[in-house]
């Protein structure tokens, strides 16, 4: 098998384990300080790596991309661990599984990548998906599913998120390609954990004392963070970015089963072939568009 196929598995897992991690532990504090808790407790990791790697040359589009990756990450991670915050688990993260749409257009955009027919039945797939995920709403019609995903303000804005981590994952290759995959990993999420922990407690949306209120929790769901950065990184510099993203999305298909497990959350059923139909799609469009 190839590496970059279960390092991006691994990826997913981790992905999925952080979400259910910090609504188990942390979902008494803001959503401000759901989103800085784990990146602040990875920021320590992230800085001894740097002791332990060789410091590459640095292309001339490394800064370039990271003026804009960084805050557009900041952004995402916010909004992605808002979501999560507001609405069950196994209706907000297999939204995820649309990101790789928006790596299409946006691959197309900066790396000239085109879509194929077999990428136009991958969203189609990825649309049924959506729609299955909601079928314990089929009560109120036809239209009740939709009008679910409409209603859910969770699976609103993790669309959104998909279509930010869509643009920061090819934003995120340039980077690597510009110099190595542990380098552009350590740089940007040790950069955002610092910024992101310095711009919320300084304007008073997050509190210092209730960051570090809980250490051995908050180093365990930062070392998960850690692990996922690498898995992500060296995953993605090894094949097409599509490809890995793809395989990352199997998250939503973990998040069901944390949802179902650990919060005894309703219509798993529905959700979870929802789930496995929206992640057949991205994989369609991994591997054939």
């Amino acid at each position: 098998m190839m590496v970059w196929f279960p390092l991006s598995l691994a990826a997913a897992f981790l992905m999925a384990t952080t979400a259910a991690y910090m609504k188990r532990f942390f979902s008494d504090v803001s959503p401000w300080e759901m989103a800085v808790i784990p990146f602040f407790y990875a920021t320590p990791f992230c800085v001894a790596a740097f002791c332990f790697m060789e410091i590459p040359k640095l292309g001339p589009e490394f800064f370039p991309a990271l003026s804009w990756v960084l805050p557009l990450t900041m952004v995402a991670i916010i909004l992605h661990f808002r979501a999560i915050h507001m609405s069950p688990l196994s209706v907000t993260m297999p939204f995820l599984s649309f990101t790789p749409i928006f790596v299409i257009l946006t691959g197309k955009l900066l790396l000239g990548e085109t879509l194929s027919p077999y990428g136009i039945i991958g969203i189609l797939l990825i649309v049924t998906g959506g729609y299955v995920l909601n079928l314990d709403s089929a009560k109120d019609g036809f239209t009740g599913p939709i009008r679910a995903i409409l209603r859910e303000p969770g699976s609103a804005l993790m669309l959104l998120v998909a279509a930010l981590y869509g643009l920061c994952s090819v934003g995120g290759k340039i980077l690597i390609i510009n110099s190595s995959p542990m380098f552009a990993a350590m740089s940007l999420f040790g950069a955002y954990g610092l910024l992101l922990t310095t711009i919320l407690v300084g304007t008073g949306k997050a509190s210092l004392r209730t960051i570090t209120s809980r250490p051995a929790l908050g180093f365990g769901v930062g070392l998960c963070i850690f692990m996922e950065i690498i898995c992500h990184n060296i995953a993605i510099s090894l094949i097409a970015a599509a490809y890995m993203v793809a395989i990352k999305r199997l998250a939503g298909i973990f998040s069901v089963l944390y949802g179902w497990l650990l919060f005894q959350e309703h219509g798993i059923r529905y959700r979870l072939i929802g789930t496995l139909i929206m992640t057949a799609g991205a994989a369609c469009i991994a591997l054939w568009g």
